[in-house]
């Protein structure tokens, strides 16, 4: 099935959908959480935060085709968040 369909199930709230998406992603999303966090538990931390900041607004996702572009904003973000909390 194509990334497009995926996103529009998953934008409805099918979670097999919304995993397929994931497990094309996971191994781009944990690579560059790691290059980021230069840690394996802050990376894990960074990723599981990503997924679950993806599924509650997955719904807000205006172009289907950007999925991925998407995702890896959210995690670069959650990544700069993290390093920002251990600073202070």
């Amino acid at each position: 099935m194509t990334t497009n369909k995926l996103v529009a199930k998953a934008k409805k709230g099918n979670n097999r959908a919304f995993q397929e998406l994931i497990d094309t992603e996971k191994t781009k999303l944990y690579k560059m959480a790691y290059l980021y966090m230069k840690n394996e538990d802050d990376a894990l931390e960074v990723f599981q935060e990503t997924i679950y900041k993806a599924l509650t607004s997955i719904k807000g996702l205006k172009n289907d085709t950007y999925f991925s572009t998407w995702i890896t904003r959210i995690l670069i973000n959650t990544a700069i968040d993290q390093l920002r909390k251990k600073k202070e």
